[in-house]
C-alpha cells in the first residue's frame, strides 16, 4: 500500500514538474514569463517541488497566485477571467512579440527557424493552459498536512483546447493559423483597444470610448459627409489628408472625431488622443504605430497657441514632416475654436506692429505669415458655425425622439428655448445637456 501511494505522490509530481518544465521553456513567447500570474505560478511551481519553502510561504504563494489571476492582470486586458484556459489563450493571442508583429504586417519575413520556435512554444503553451489543478491541490494540502486549499479551478472550463481556440476565430493551433489570426486581428494593445490616450510616456488603452455616433450628430451633415469621405479613403489606401475642424464652441466638432472609431473600428481605425501639452512628443507616437497593419487618426483636441508659444511648431512638424516621414497608416484630425489657431494681435497686422509690443521684431509680417501658414498645412478645413433657432430645435426633436421623451412638441420647444437663454446659447452641446435634464427629470417622475 506504502509503494502505491509513494508512486501515486510521484506521478503527481512529475506531471506538476511538466508543467514547470513548459513555464521555463519558452523561447520566442519567453515574456508571457513575466505577467504577475505565470511568474507566481511558476515560483509556486518552483518551491513546491524543489522543497524550497515551508507550508506558510507555499500557501501565501498559492494565494498570491490567484489573486494575480483574479486581478485579471493579462498584458493590458482588465477584465476578469473564470478560465485559466482563456486566460492562456487571449495572452497569447494578444501579446507582441518578433513572431506576432511579423505575423501582422509582414509574414513573408518569418524565417523557418523561428517557425520551429513558436511550434516548440506552442506545445509548452498547452501543457500550461491543461494544468492538473486538482493533483496541485493535492500536494499542496499534503505539505500543509491540515486545512483545505480554495481551488478556483475545479470547474475551469471544459471545452477542450481546439474547441477553445475556434471559439475565438483561431481555426486551429499550429504556426500557420496564428499567422493568419494576427494577418486578420492584429497583436498588442492595437489588437485590444480602438481608442488611447497619450499619458506623456506611453499609450494607455481606453476601454470605455465615448459612445458618441456619427447618426446622433444633427444638422452637420456636409461636414459628416466631408469627413467621412476622406476617412473611406484613407482606410481604403489612397491618400487622404489632415483635418481641421474650425468653428463655434459646442458645435459636435469633438464628437465628430470620435464617433469615426464606432464607425470604422472594425475596419482597423484606431484613434489615438493627444494632448496639446504633449506634442513635442509625437515623434514617439509615430514610432510606435509606424509598419502595424491598422490606420491611425491622431486626435489633437482644442489646438490653439497664445502669441508668445511655440509648441505649434511641432504641429508643423508633425503635418508636413521632418527628416522623418510621417508614416502613410497615421493622419491628424485636430479641433479649434481659432480659424488660424495662434492667436493673433492687431499689431501682428501691422507693419509697425513691434514698436506697440517691445518685441523689437525687425520682420513682423513674417510671424504673421508663419502663424497664418500653420492651419494652411491641414489640407481639410471643415467650419462649424452654432445652429439658429430651427436648427437648433430640431437637434432638440431628434434627441428626444431618440431618448423616448415623450412630449408635445410645443411644450418641447418652449423649455428648450427658455433653457438656451439661461445657460450657454444655441448648440448640440447645449441641445444634449437639455435633453440629458428633461431625462432625468422625466426618470424621477416615473419613479416617483
Amino acid at each position: 500500500m506504502k509503494a502505491l501511494m509513494d508512486n501515486d505522490r510521484l506521478d503527481k509530481k512529475a506531471a506538476l514538474q511538466d508543467i514547470l518544465l513548459a513555464s521555463r521553456s519558452l523561447a520566442v513567447y519567453r515574456g508571457l514569463e513575466e505577467l504577475p500570474p505565470l511568474k507566481l505560478l511558476r515560483e509556486l511551481l518552483e518551491g513546491l517541488l524543489e522543497d524550497l519553502w515551508k507550508p506558510s510561504k507555499l500557501v501565501e504563494a498559492y494565494y498570491s497566485f490567484v489573486n494575480a489571476f483574479l486581478s485579471g492582470e493579462n498584458l493590458a486586458l482588465s477584465s476578469n477571467y473564470s478560465s485559466w484556459k482563456m486566460w492562456i489563450l487571449d495572452t497569447v493571442l494578444h501579446t507582441e512579440n518578433d513572431f506576432t508583429l511579423k505575423g501582422e504586417n509582414h509574414p513573408e519575413d518569418i524565417s523557418k527557424s523561428m517557425i520551429t520556435a513558436v511550434a516548440h512554444d506552442l506545445d509548452c503553451i498547452v501543457r500550461l493552459a491543461n494544468i492538473p489543478w486538482a493533483t496541485l491541490i493535492s500536494i499542496l494540502e499534503d505539505r500543509m498536512g491540515q486545512g483545505k486549499i480554495l481551488n478556483i479551478f475545479d470547474q475551469d472550463d471544459e471545452r477542450n483546447w481546439l474547441d477553445l481556440c475556434r471559439s475565438k476565430g483561431l481555426e486551429g493551433w499550429d504556426v500557420d493559423y496564428l499567422i493568419s489570426y494576427y494577418r486578420n486581428k492584429g497583436c498588442g494593445l492595437f489588437s485590444i483597444y480602438k481608442g488611447f490616450y497619450w499619458n506623456g510616456k506611453f499609450l494607455e488603452g481606453i476601454e470605455h470610448i465615448d459612445p458618441i455616433t456619427l447618426n446622433q450628430l444633427i444638422g452637420y451633415d456636409t461636414q459628416k459627409d466631408i469627413l467621412m469621405d476622406n476617412t473611406e479613403k484613407f482606410l481604403s489606401g489612397y491618400a487622404a489628408n489632415n483635418v481641421l475642424l474650425y468653428g463655434d464652441k459646442g458645435t459636435g466638432k469633438s464628437s465628430m472625431i470620435k464617433a469615426l472609431v464606432h464607425e470604422y473600428g472594425d475596419r482597423g481605425l484606431r484613434i489615438i488622443e493627444l494632448p496639446r501639452i504633449y506634442l513635442d512628443d509625437y515623434h514617439k507616437i509615430l514610432k510606435a504605430v509606424e509598419n502595424r497593419r491598422f490606420k491611425f487618426i491622431l486626435f489633437v483636441d482644442d489646438l490653439s497657441f497664445e502669441e508668445h508659444e511655440v509648441e505649434y511648431k511641432h504641429i508643423k512638424a508633425l503635418l508636413e514632416g521632418g527628416l522623418k516621414v510621417r508614416p502613410s497608416n497615421l493622419l491628424v484630425y485636430a479641433t479649434s475654436n481659432r480659424r488660424h489657431l495662434v492667436r493673433q494681435l492687431a499689431s501682428d497686422r501691422s507693419s509697425t506692429g513691434y514698436h506697440y509690443n517691445d518685441r523689437d521684431e525687425i520682420s513682423p509680417t513674417d510671424s504673421m505669415q508663419e502663424k497664418l501658414s500653420l492651419a494652411d498645412r491641414f489640407g481639410i478645413t471643415l467650419t462649424f458655425i452654432s445652429p439658429n433657432q430651427k436648427g437648433y430645435l430640431e437637434m432638440i426633436e431628434s434627441m428626444a425622439r431618440e431618448r423616448g421623451i415623450d412630449m408635445e412638441r410645443k411644450i418641447l420647444y418652449e423649455k428648450a428655448l427658455r433653457w438656451e437663454k439661461k445657460y450657454n446659447g444655441r448648440s448640440g452641446r447645449t441641445a444634449k445637456q437639455f435633453i440629458d435634464d428633461l431625462a432625468a427629470a422625466d426618470s424621477a417622475g416615473n419613479h416617483s
